[in-house]
């Protein structure tokens, strides 16, 4: 098990100019949209469409860099390429993981939301 952050909040703020309060938006806005762009992952899967499988990898990973969460941006990377290549039986486990990573951003994003300093 890694011992990495599940996202590194410097980089993170870093990437919004240190507006803390931006970062809460964003991760806000992040955490209500995970859940629908990773159902269209695992739609895409399941429909076997390899296209729309790499398309929603790709749009997650564009969310996915702005929290510096390096693990998960490294296996949307993989799902995506994956996707491309129209390797469904090895996107299998990778979806998994990246379902698993997700869950793990979101919860680190609420706990970082729901306990942030007030301004």
């Amino acid at each position: 098990m890694s011992t990495e952050p599940v996202f590194n909040l410097a980089e993170a703020l870093a990437r919004v100019d240190e507006d803390a309060d931006l970062f809460q938006t964003l991760a806000e806005l992040f955490i209500e949209q995970a859940p629908q762009d990773m159902a269209a992952t695992q739609a895409a899967l399941d429909a076997a469409d390899a296209a729309a499988l790499a398309r929603a990898a790709h749009r997650m990973k564009g969310a996915i860099l702005q929290f510096s969460a390096h693990r998960l941006f490294e296996a949307t990377t993989q799902l995506e390429a994956l996707g491309k290549a129209g390797d469904l039986a090895g996107a299998k486990p990778v979806c998994a993981m990246v379902a698993q990573e997700l869950n793990t951003l979101v919860s680190a994003l609420n706990e970082y939301v729901a306990h942030r300093p007030a301004a």
